[in-house]
């Protein structure tokens, strides 16, 4: 395994990373990698530079995709869907 401060990102990278890939990164949250993930749908990434066409990610953040700077808990994009409100008892009636 390469350690973090020897191994950057490439465009190739980012093009094919996965959204909890990226969610480990630091300074992208759900939106950013959202947006990220959108604007690659339309686009071919040949440089990283590229990414500061995208909402919301600037040139600190784009400093962190390069050095593949990782925040302390990823955002996680599970398929889960969280419960929508609480479950209601069911009624017993006597017989």
């Amino acid at each position: 395994m390469m350690s973090s401060l020897l191994w950057s990102m490439s465009a190739v990278d980012v093009q094919s990373a996965t959204k909890n890939t990226l969610g480990c990164i630091k300074g992208l949250g759900k939106k950013r990698v959202e947006a990220l993930v959108s604007y690659r749908k339309t686009h071919t990434l040949n440089s990283l530079e590229e990414l500061l066409e995208v909402k919301g990610i600037g040139k600190g953040i784009l400093n962190n995709i390069k050095t593949d700077a990782h925040k302390k808990v990823c955002t996680n994009f599970t398929t889960e869907k969280k419960p929508t409100g609480r479950k209601r008892k069911k009624e017993i009636t006597a017989e």
